[in-house]
C-alpha cells in the first residue's frame, strides 16, 4: 500500500449527502444485507423461462455458458499498465470480456462517486479502499456480498484482507490484496547499542529508544504529518494498547481510555524522551523510508515493499543490515497494525452482476493471486499461497513469512459512513497533542466533540 488520501472535498460532501438520503449516520450501526442468502430461492438467479439471470448474484451459476457473451468494465488503479495486462488472463480463461478503466489513486474516489450520483452503469466493478467500505455500503453504492460469497471461501483469506472489506460484519467487496504496516529495524544499530533482538513490547521499545538515540541519529521516525498517515499510525497504536474506537453498542469513541493512553505514549516519545526524529511531524511514509535507508533512524513502521530497495546499494546505505517483523504490542496484545488492504466491489448500478461476480471469484483465486505476486510483488489474499512453492521462489527478499505474520494482526480504521469527512478532524487533533499544543486527553476529547457535531450536522 502507498500513501494515499487525496480526495476532492466536493465529492466527499456529495457522497455524504447520498448516505443521508438512504437514512444512514456516520456512526457504525447494524445494517441489513442487500442480498438474500445464497441458499434461498430468491438467490437462484433463474428467470421464469429457466435461463440464467445475468444480473443476479448467484455463486452457483458462475460457470454458465451464457456468461461468455458478457462484457464488464472494471475501474482500477493502474498507472503503469502491468495490472491491465495481467487481468486479461480473466478473459482468456472465462470468455467474459473485461474492459479495464485504469486511473490513478487520487482520481479513483471521484470517478466512483460521480458514477454513483449519476446512477451510471458505466462501471460494473470498482477498486475500493478500506476506508470507503462503510460509506459505500451504507450509501447503497455497492452490493452486499455477505451471503453471496460462500463462508468457506471467505475463511481462506488473510485476516487483514478480509476485515478491510467489511463494515458491520457485512462484506462490501472481495479482497484484492493484503497490506498492513510492519516493523523494520536496523540490526547493526541495535547490536551497536547492545541489543540482539528487536523490542516485543512498546515498553521495551521506549527503553531501547533511549540508548539508540545518539550521535545525531534517532531511534525511530514516523509518518506523523497532519494527514491520513498519522491516523494510520494512531490506529495501530490504539489497538496495541488494548484500545478500540467503538463502544460496546457500536457507537464511535475516539477518546477511549486506550486511545488516550496510546496518544500519551506517542507524545512522550517525541516530546519528553526526544527519541523520535522531530522531522516526523512533517513526514509521510516515503520520508520515513528514506531516513531508514539512509541510516538516520534505527526503527520504523511502514508498509510492505520496503525490500528490495533497502538492500539496493544505489538506494540504501544499510544494505544487508535491515530486518522486518511484528510491530510491538503491550500487555496481553501480541501485536497490532493498521490495515491497508483493498477490495474490488460490484456497483449497485451494474447491469452485468453475474459476470462481475465471476470476475471476483477469479480475482480472489490462485489464477490471479499467484501471478499478481510473482510478477508484480503484490501480497496475496489467500492464506494458502504463502506456502505455495512458486510464491516462495519469487520471494527473493526471503521476508514473505514475516510479512504474512503481521497480516493476522491487522486492524481497520473506523471506516463508518463519513470517515473520509471527519478523518481530518482526528488527524488535526492528534497532531496538536504531538506538537505540544494540547494534552492527549484534551485533544481526543475535542476530536470526539467535533466529530459528534459533524455527525449530527450530517443527519
Amino acid at each position: 500500500m502507498k500513501t494515499k488520501f487525496g480526495i476532492t472535498k466536493l465529492f466527499v460532501i456529495a457522497l455524504t449527502f447520498l448516505v443521508i438520503i438512504v437514512g444512514c449516520s456516520p456512526a457504525p450501526k447494524a445494517s441489513e444485507s442487500s442480498q438474500p442468502p445464497a441458499s434461498s430461492g430468491n438467490a437462484s438467479g433463474n428467470t421464469s423461462g429457466g435461463a440464467v439471470d445475468l444480473n443476479s448474484l448467484d455463486w452457483s451459476k458462475l460457470d454458465d455458458p451464457a456468461l461468455k457473451n458478457e462484457e464488464i468494465n472494471l475501474l482500477v488503479v493502474d498507472t503503469e499498465g502491468d495490472l491491465t495486462k495481467l487481468l486479461q488472463k480473466f478473459s482468456d480463461e472465462t470468455g467474459i470480456k473485461l474492459k479495464v478503466s485504469a486511473t490513478d489513486y487520487n482520481s479513483l474516489f471521484n470517478k466512483i462517486t460521480t458514477a454513483a450520483l449519476s446512477n451510471s452503469s458505466e462501471f460494473d466493478l470498482i477498486e475500493m479502499d478500506t476506508i470507503w467500505a462503510g460509506q459505500f455500503l451504507a450509501g447503497n453504492l455497492v452490493e452486499d456480498l455477505t451471503n453471496v460469497v460462500p463462508a468457506d471461501v471467505q475463511s481462506g483469506f488473510t485476516q487483514s484482507s478480509l476485515s478491510s472489506v467489511k463494515y458491520n460484519d457485512k462484506l462490501a467487496a472481495m479482497p484484492y490484496f493484503s497490506s498492513t504496516k510492519h516493523f523494520y529495524w536496523n540490526m547493526k544499530m541495535l547490536k551497536d547499542a547492545g541489543y540482539d533482538a528487536p523490542p516485543k513490547t512498546w515498553t521495551e521499545f521506549r527503553e531501547m529508544s533511549k540508548k539508540l538515540t545518539k550521535g545525531g541519529k534517532y531511534a525511530s521516525g514516523w509518518s506523523w504529518k497532519q494527514a491520513e498517515s498519522l491516523n494510520c499510525d494512531f490506529v495501530g497504536m490504539v489497538y496495541s494498547f488494548g484500545g478500540s474506537f467503538f463502544k460496546q453498542d457500536g457507537t464511535l469513541e475516539v477518546n477511549s481510555e486506550g486511545a488516550v493512553k496510546a496518544l500519551q505514549y506517542m507524545t512522550d516519545l517525541i516530546r519528553n524522551d526526544k527519541t523520535i526524529d522531530p522531522a516526523s511531524l512533517q513526514w509521510t511514509e516515503d520520508d520515513v523510508s528514506n531516513a531508514f535507508r539512509a541510516g538516520k533512524i534505527a526503527m520504523m513502521s511502514n508498509w510492505e515493499g520496503q525490500f528490495p530497495d533497502v538492500n539496493d546499494p544505489s538506494k540504501s546505505q544499510i544494505v544487508d543490515q535491515a530486518d522486518v517483523g511484528l510491530l510491538p504490542g503491550e500487555g496481553s496484545v501480541v501485536s497490532a497494525s493498521v490495515t491497508g488492504s483493498e477490495g474490488i466491489a460490484i456497483m449497485k448500478s451494474s447491469k452485468h452482476k453475474l459476470a462481475s461476480l465471476a470476475f471476483l471469484k477469479w480475482m480472489a483465486s490462485k489464477s490471479f493471486q499467484e501471478p499478481n505476486f510473482t510478477e508484480r510483488g503484490t501480497y496475496p489474499v489467500l492464506q494458502s499461497l504463502y506456502e505455495d512453492p512458486k510464491v516462495k521462489e519469487a520471494d527473493k527478499t526471503q521476508t514473505i513469512d514475516k510479512i504474512m505474520a503481521q497480516f493476522e494482526y491487522g486492524q481497520n480504521r473506523p471506516n463508518g459512513p463519513g470517515y473520509v469527512e471527519w478523518a481530518d478532524i482526528l488527524s488535526a487533533e492528534v497532531f496538536k497533542a504531538l506538537a505540544g499544543n494540547k494534552s492527549p486527553k484534551q485533544a481526543l476529547d475535542d476530536a470526539a466533540s467535533k466529530i459528534d457535531q459533524a455527525i449530527k450536522k450530517a443527519q
